[in-house]
């Protein structure tokens, strides 16, 4: 009974933020009119492992992100301003294993664009739901890894690259070095993941 509880909320979260990401799209783009709309959708699958233990890298973390994308400001074609739905899996060896819904926004910076596509540089951050439920503790260190308020922040920053492979769409590979962890918490020292993402954007 508790998996179905948790597979009809997962699903319910993963359709509300695809409508809100739809809906929050459609008016920021509509608001800079036909002409200057450069809205971009997306979205990219990744994997990534971690360091739960400062020293042993025994962290795996999998994920799906859908994405709408949109320019920063009208004039300022380097800069995009991005949104994100956040559906992650951290398995910890040994441990524990949890899940973290939630929504983040990116800000992009493209220095480099040419007919090939473009390199960016992104930073970012969100919140949301995780299903720890428990301070995680390894051993009999005092302090946690993850804490109990079923309440996570995570920020990120990393590179990528995105390669035009037909007109209006391109391919998505980034890496991105993630920290999560619950802010209401202070004794909780969180996770850091380094994370390899697949995806595919297009207007």
């Amino acid at each position: 009974m508790k998996d179905n509880c948790i597979g009809v909320s997962y699903k319910s979260y993963l359709f509300s933020t695809l409508i809100l990401l739809v809906i929050l799209g459609s008016v920021v783009s509509y608001s800079y009119g036909e002409e200057e709309k450069k809205t971009r959708w997306g979205f990219s699958i990744f994997g990534g492992w971690g360091d739960a233990t400062y020293s042993k890298i025994d962290t795996q973390v999998y994920g799906f992100l859908p994405r709408v994308s949109l320019p920063l400001y009208k004039d300022w074609k380097k800069w995009d301003l991005e949104f994100e739905g956040n559906f992650f899996y951290y398995d910890i060896h040994k441990m524990h294993d949890f899940y973290f819904l939630g929504v983040s926004h990116n800000i992009l910076f493209k220095p480099i664009q040419e007919r090939w596509g473009s390199l960016f540089l992104l930073v970012g951050g969100g919140l949301g739901y995780d299903s720890a439920g428990k301070r995680l503790k390894r051993g009999d260190s005092d302090d946690p890894v993850m804490g109990d308020q079923h309440f996570a922040g995570f920020c990120h920053g990393g590179a990528g690259v995105l390669f035009n492979i037909s007109r209006g769409t391109a391919l998505r590979v980034e890496y991105r070095f993630s920290h999560i962890s619950e802010p209401f918490d202070t004794s909780d020292r969180g996770l850091n993941t380094h994370n390899v993402l697949f995806g595919i954007s297009f207007r």
